[in-house]
C-alpha cells in the first residue's frame, strides 16, 4: 500500500509574514512599481548566482507549503530584512501532487496585492471583493521605527513632553534631548512638531542621517546643506550666494542666512535636528558646530528676528562614549534626559498589545530582565503577541523568550552586539563591566559610571553604579567567558 511521504519544511509565522508584506509594500512604493514574486526572485539572483525562481517565492508568500529555510532567508536578505527565530516555524505536511491555492493578506498592507499560483505559474493578483474573503493578520507594526501620531503603541512621556512644550513658548530657546539608541527620541520629536503646529508655528526637521559623509565631514558644506534644506521645507528662497561670505566664515554666514529666513516668517520657527551624534564621528567639525551653537545661543539675546527660533536637538548618548563631547553639550541650552518606562507605562503598553497584564507579575519579570527600556519592552511584547494569542501569554512563554534572548539568534542580538562592540573597544569600560558581572553594583570613577549609564546598561544611585537587568548580566557573563577561553 502506498504511503505518502511526510515532508518537513519551513513556513513563515504571522510575525514573519507581517514583516515581509510590510517591506514589500514599502519597496513597491519606493521603487514605483509592484514588487511581484518574479521581481523578488530576480533580487535573490543578484545575491546568489542560482537564486530562487518565482514559484518558490510564491510558496513563501502563500505560507502553505514548507520550503527550505535558506530560501526564506535569501528572500529576506534580498528585501533588506533579517530573518529572526520567531519569523518562521517548522511545518510537517503530506506531500501531494497539487496544493489548494491559499493566500495571506497583511492587515497593515490592505492595498497590497496578494499573489496566488495559477495553472501556468504566472503572477495573478487578487483584488476587490475577493480580498475581503482572504484571511487577514491583525498585527502591530514591527518595533524600531518612529511611532506615527495615531499609533496606539505610543506611551505619552508626560513629564518630558511638558518641559519641551514649555520651551516652545520661550524666544530663542535651545533644548537638547538625550538618550541611548531606541529610547523613543524620534517618536517624541514627531509629537513636538505636532504640538508646534497646533501653536501655528513654522516647523522644520533635519535628520543628520540624511546628510552624506562628504557633507558631515566639512563644516562649510554642512551649514550650507542645513540652510538649503531649511529653506526648502519653509518654501522660502534661500539666496545662499547672496548671504554666504567666505571672508566672514561659514559660522557667521550661517547665522546671517538664518536671520534672513526668520525675517520672512510671521510666527515662531521650530527647528529640530535629529541624530546630531553623527557629527561625533568628525571631531573637528563637531567642535566647530558646538561653538556655532554657543554663538547662536548668545546672538538670539540681541537679535529680535532670531528670537523667533526654537531649536530642538536630539542625540544618542551612547554615541558620546568614544567622542567625549557630552560635557560640552551640557553647557549650551537646556538638556533633558529621556528616561526609561515606569511600571505604569509598561502596563499601559501591555494593554495596547492586548495583554491582560495590568496587575500581573509578568511585567515585573520582564522588567527584571530588560528594565524599562522602551524598545526592548516593545520588542518582547511584539514577539509574544505575534506568536500566540495575547490572552494565552504566560510565565512559560516569557521565560522561554528571555532565556533565548542572549543567544546569537535571540530577539535582542543586534542591540547586545552593538553595546558589546563599544564596551570591548574601551579597556576601562570592559574592566568595569567585568566587575559588574560578579558584584552587580560597584563604586567606580564618575566618568566611567557616566559612560555606562549613557550606554543604558547601568544606572547610578548615589556613588554606586548598578547593572540594569539580567539581560546584560547574562550576556556579558557569556562574552566574558569567551574572552577568558580565548586568552
Amino acid at each position: 500500500m502506498y504511503k505518502p511521504k511526510r515532508y518537513r519544511g519551513t513556513v513563515l509565522t504571522q510575525a514573519g509574514l507581517q514583516k515581509l508584506y510590510a517591506q514589500i509594500q514599502q519597496l513597491s512604493a519606493d521603487e514605483g512599481c509592484e514588487m511581484t514574486p518574479r521581481r523578488i526572485a530576480e533580487k535573490t539572483q543578484r545575491i546568489e548566482p542560482q537564486g530562487l525562481n518565482a514559484a518558490t517565492v510564491r510558496k513563501i508568500l502563500q505560507a502553505q507549503t514548507g520550503v527550505d529555510q535558506d530560501s526564506i532567508r535569501l528572500v529576506f536578505q534580498a528585501l533588506n530584512l533579517t530573518l529572526e527565530p520567531l519569523d518562521f516555524n517548522y511545518f510537517y505536511h503530506i506531500r501531494t501532487e497539487q496544493a489548494a491555492p491559499f493566500a495571506v493578506k497583511s492587515q497593515s498592507a490592505l492595498n497590497h496585492p496578494v499573489y496566488l499560483t495559477n495553472a501556468v505559474g504566472g503572477d495573478r493578483c487578487i483584488k476587490g471583493s475577493q480580498q475581503a474573503q482572504l484571511p487577514k493578520i491583525d498585527l502591530p507594526e514591527y518595533p524600531g521605527s518612529p511611532l506615527p501620531l495615531n499609533s496606539r503603541f505610543y506611551v505619552e512621556r508626560s513629564a518630558i513632553q511638558t518641559q519641551v512644550y514649555a520651551q516652545l513658548h520661550k524666544s530663542g530657546s535651545l533644548t537638547w534631548i538625550k538618550a541611548p539608541h531606541k529610547m523613543g527620541k524620534s517618536s517624541l520629536l514627531l509629537r513636538i512638531h505636532s504640538y508646534a503646529k497646533q501653536l501655528n508655528n513654522h516647523t522644520v526637521h533635519l535628520d543628520f542621517q540624511q546628510a552624506d559623509r562628504v557633507i558631515l565631514s566639512d563644516l562649510n558644506k554642512l551649514l550650507r546643506w542645513m540652510c538649503k534644506t531649511i529653506s526648502l521645507q519653509l518654501q522660502i528662497e534661500c539666496c545662499l550666494e547672496q548671504h554666504w561670505d567666505n571672508e566672514l566664515g561659514s559660522k557667521v554666514s550661517f547665522i546671517v542666512c538664518l536671520h534672513h529666513l526668520s525675517a520672512q516668517l510671521n510666527q515662531p520657527f521650530v527647528l529640530s535636528l535629529n541624530e546630531v551624534n553623527r557629527l561625533f564621528e568628525y571631531p573637528d567639525v563637531c567642535r566647530e558646530f558646538l561653538l556655532l551653537l554657543r554663538s547662536l545661543n548668545e546672538e538670539v539675546k540681541y537679535d529680535e528676528v532670531l528670537q523667533k527660533l526654537r531649536l530642538i536637538l536630539a542625540y544618542s548618548s551612547d554615541a558620546c562614549i568614544s567622542a567625549n563631547f557630552e560635557h560640552q553639550l551640557l553647557n549650551i541650552g537646556m538638556t533633558l534626559h529621556l528616561p526609561e518606562f515606569s511600571i505604569a507605562e509598561v502596563q499601559q503598553l501591555a494593554l495596547a498589545y492586548q495583554l491582560p497584564w495590568e496587575n500581573s507579575s509578568l511585567i515585573a519579570q520582564l522588567m527584571e530582565w530588560v528594565g524599562g527600556h522602551p524598545y526592548l519592552i516593545q520588542l518582547a511584547f511584539y514577539h509574544l503577541t505575534t506568536s500566540i494569542p495575547p490572552a494565552s501569554v504566560d510565565t512559560y512563554q516569557l521565560q522561554q523568550l528571555m532565556q533565548q534572548a542572549t543567544m546569537s539568534v535571540g530577539i535582542y542580538q543586534y542591540h547586545l552586539q552593538q553595546i558589546w562592540s563599544i564596551v570591548q573597544a574601551d579597556p576601562l569600560l570592559l574592566a568595569a563591566v567585568e566587575q559588574l558581572i560578579s558584584q552587580e553594583e560597584i563604586i567606580i570613577e564618575s566618568s566611567i559610571a557616566r559612560k555606562l549609564e549613557s550606554l543604558g546598561i547601568a544606572r547610578s544611585e548615589g556613588d554606586r553604579t548598578i547593572l540594569r537587568g539580567r539581560l546584560y548580566q547574562k550576556y556579558f557573563q557569556k562574552k566574558n567567558s569567551s574572552l577568558v577561553k580565548l586568552s
